[in-house]
C-alpha cells in the first residue's frame, strides 16, 4: 500500500536525519568514540538499503502530480512520528537511567506519552481520510494546514528530543575495553551484513529452504 509505504520513508528519513544530529551533539560533545560507533552501526542499514535498491531496481508505476502530492504530503506524519520516538526515548534516558529530569506534562511519566498519542494517532489517521478518502480538492487543501499544524508540534517533540540527548551527551560513558570491543563488533558487522546480503541474493533458492 503506498499510503502506508510512503509514511514508512518519512519515519526511516526522519529517523536517519535525528540519528545523524545525535552523531553531531556527541561530536560536539567531545564524545568522539562513541559518535564514530554511532556512524558505523547507521552504516549497517544504510549500505544494505543500498545494495538492495541497485540488485533490485524497481520501476514504479507512473502517477499524476496530484497523488504524489498527496503520498508527499502523508510522508510527514511519518517524520513527526520518528521525533515523537526521539522524545520519548530520550525522555526514557534521562529520567530513568540518569535521574536528572523529570516530566513536565502535569500526567507525569510516562502516562504523558499518551497526550501526544491522543493528538498525533488521530491526526495521522485523519489525514490518510483528507488524502485517499476524500477525493474532492478541498479534502486535499484541508490536509495541508493540518499537516502544517502536527510538524510543528513534531518540532517541539524533536527540540525536547535534542535536550534530553543533551543529558546523554554529558553523561554517557564507556569503558576503555568496551569501546573497542563494540568497535570490532560494529566493524564486524558492517563487513558481515553485505556479504550475508550477496549470498542470499546470488541463491535465493537455497537461502528459502
Amino acid at each position: 500500500m503506498r499510503s502506508l509505504k510512503s509514511l514508512a520513508q518519512g519515519f526511516l528519513v526522519s529517523a536517519a536525519s535525528v540519528y545523524l544530529l545525535s552523531i553531531f551533539l556527541l561530536f560536539k560533545g567531545g564524545d568522539s568514540m562513541l559518535a564514530m560507533l554511532y556512524f558505523l552501526v547507521l552504516t549497517i542499514p544504510a549500505s544494505s538499503l543500498t545494495y538492495l535498491k541497485l540488485k533490485n531496481p524497481r520501476s514504479h508505476a507512473a502517477s499524476g502530480a496530484a497523488d504524489r502530492w498527496r503520498y508527499l504530503i502523508f510522508s510527514f506524519q511519518g517524520v513527526v512520528l520518528a521525533f515523537w520516538m526521539f522524545d520519548i526515548v530520550t525522555t526514557f534516558y534521562a529520567i530513568n537511567v540518569t535521574g536528572l529530569a523529570y516530566e513536565l506534562n502535569p500526567l507525569g511519566w510516562p502516562l504523558g506519552i499518551l497526550g501526544a498519542a491522543a493528538y498525533y494517532i488521530p491526526t495521522t489517521v485523519f489525514s490518510y481520510i483528507l488524502l485517499f478518502k476524500m477525493k474532492e480538492p478541498v479534502a486535499f487543501y484541508a490536509a495541508i494546514p493540518l499537516t502544517l499544524l502536527t510538524l510543528g508540534m513534531g518540532l517541539l517533540n524533536l527540540n525536547a528530543g535534542a535536550q534530553n540527548f543533551q543529558v546523554f551527551v554529558d553523561t554517557a560513558a564507556l569503558a576503555t575495553d568496551m569501546q573497542y570491543g563494540l568497535l570490532a563488533l560494529t566493524i564486524g558487522a558492517n563487513l558481515a551484513v553485505p556479504f550475508v546480503l550477496k549470498r542470499m541474493m546470488s541463491s535465493p533458492k537455497a537461502a528459502l529452504r
